[in-house]
């Protein structure tokens, strides 16, 4: 006989999931937040490092593993990666949880992860233009 998920294996799903969808929205929101206020495109070119500006591969751009690997470094130059970054990736892989268990896989969790996506890029950016910066590179 097929055993039915118990509440706790259905929220464990949806925490997964939703992390995962939530740290993929963080890495498209920091570059969202980097190429917005200097008028770049976001579609060209790919991700790249601004300093050395090599095209980053697929491994480098895996949402909070990738910083882990390379220690907070370009994997080509070696300059520092903000932590802004990592910090905005976690936030919203967190919230992206959060959402997801509250919501479930309804149309009312595309609704919050946007209004997520859009309010932390926003703060990002407004942190970005106040602050002196770091003088560490930013994708």
């Amino acid at each position: 006989m097929a055993e039915i998920l118990s509440p706790i294996d259905a929220i464990q799903y949806r925490l997964i999931a939703g992390f995962m969808a939530g740290a993929i929205l963080g890495s498209f929101s920091t570059m969202l937040s980097y190429r917005l206020p200097r008028r770049l495109s976001i579609n060209w070119p790919g991700s790249h490092c601004p300093v050395c500006k090599t095209r980053l591969r697929p491994r480098d751009l895996i949402p909070l593993l990738s910083f882990a690997v390379q220690r907070g470094k370009c994997r080509y130059c070696g300059i520092l990666i903000g932590w802004r970054y990592v910090v905005t990736e976690t936030v919203l892989a967190l919230a992206g949880a959060a959402a997801c268990v509250i919501f479930g896989f309804t149309l009312w969790l595309l609704i919050a992860l946007s209004l997520i996506v859009a309010g932390v890029t926003l703060i990002a950016i407004f942190m970005e233009r106040t602050s002196a910066g770091t003088g560490s590179y930013s994708r």
